[in-house]
């Protein structure tokens, strides 16, 4: 291992940016992580490559990104190196995610590849457990950062302004929001049989969303139109972040019902604009949201309607002491906090 010297110069592997990831989760934890990076405030050099396999000569380098099956991280370790893995989902729930012989080859290799990693960030301490038990890492070696809402995440108070942006997304006037993925995970069909009880108009927000080439979207759709709920759902896909930030600011209520969750991001950025949250009672999320969201049970379809339909209903006083709660509750994240623990592990382990 490379001794720690006065300015390390750390690699961060920048491709999630440049792929199919750029959309998603993993190409927003990249992008905000290495524009902390770029202030040039932590006292280390840092380079930034799009080539795993190709990394700079530098003292530490950080993939942030770990595919389970697909060979993305290099077995060869040629200096002190970590990677992010943010959940581990289809190692938990294998029967609803099948991998196949090329999948397995891949698992077997990162799992190689692992082994020749000197730490692991993960966004939660159910994620760390998981990846202990189903990755075989050591405790010790696996390091707990959570994630944030970017800083543009935040209560607008300008009603024109929102009123312009509901106009022009061709929003309902009160409305459920979604966002997120279609994965079995994510629960959409608890969510829309919840949605069937309450008849209440829903926003369903993501880049899968929309795309009728994906087998979880073909089932959702088809659930649509057999309980009659094509008047009150509007599918959006992918939206640029100030329209994610006004969609947030519109809805009465986000609702996150999935059965499992690495951190849960939407849940923070929800409640960083000032917005009520709904989600499951699943050790992520109640480790992230506190007592700043309303819990359900994600297993009952009942119990997801009632919280809803409780939160629609909540006088003005108790809504904006919910807003409150929940503006206060993301404030104790951010992607500065995120940086500086980061940086912090670099630090640990560039000191052997």
């Amino acid at each position: 291992m490379l001794k720690y010297s006065k300015v390390a110069k750390v690699a961060i592997d920048i491709r999630p940016l440049i792929t199919g990831h750029a959309q998603r989760g993993i190409g927003a934890y990249t992008k905000h992580l290495t524009n902390e990076f770029k202030k040039g405030k932590w006292h280390l050099q840092f380079e930034f490559f799009e080539s795993p396999t190709s990394p700079p000569p530098v003292s530490l380098i950080h993939h942030p990104y770990f595919d389970l099956f697909f060979h993305t991280l290099p077995i060869r370790k040629t200096t002190t190196r970590g990677v992010t893995i943010h959940d581990v989902i289809p190692l938990v729930f294998p029967e609803h995610f099948p991998i196949g012989i090329r999948g397995r080859l891949a698992l077997f290799l990162q799992k190689r590849a692992l082994k020749n990693t000197d730490f692991v960030i993960c966004d939660s301490q159910n994620s760390k457990i998981d990846i202990e038990e189903k990755l075989g890492v050591s405790s010790d070696r696996i390091e707990v950062i959570y994630l944030a809402a970017g800083e543009n995440f935040k209560k607008i108070n300008d009603k024109k302004l929102l009123e312009h942006s509901r106009i022009r997304l061709k929003l309902p006037e009160k409305f459920v929001l979604y966002v997120g993925d279609v994965n079995w995970h994510k629960n959409l069909e608890g969510l829309l049989a919840a949605i069937a009880k309450i008849k209440t108009p829903t926003v369903l927000v993501g880049s899968a969303i929309t795309d009728s080439n994906i087998e979880e979207t073909k089932i959702i759709d088809e659930q649509i139109r057999k309980n009659n709920l094509s008047e009150i759902i509007t599918k959006i896909g992918f939206l640029e972040e100030k329209d994610l930030i006004a969609i947030y600011n519109l809805a009465e209520v986000t609702v996150l019902p999935s059965f499992y969750e690495g951190f849960g991001l939407p849940v923070i950025e929800s409640m960083a604009c000032g917005t009520p949250v709904v989600c499951s009672n699943i050790a992520s999320l109640t480790e992230i949201a506190e007592r700043a969201a309303i819990f359900c049970n994600p297993h009952d379809e009942r119990d997801i309607a009632q919280k809803i339909d409780y939160v629609l209903n909540l006088s003005p006083p108790e809504k904006e002491k919910l807003q409150e709660k929940s503006e206060e509750a993301a404030r104790r994240f951010s992607w500065g906090k995120t940086a500086q623990k980061t940086v912090e592990v670099y630090q640990k382990y560039l000191r052997g």
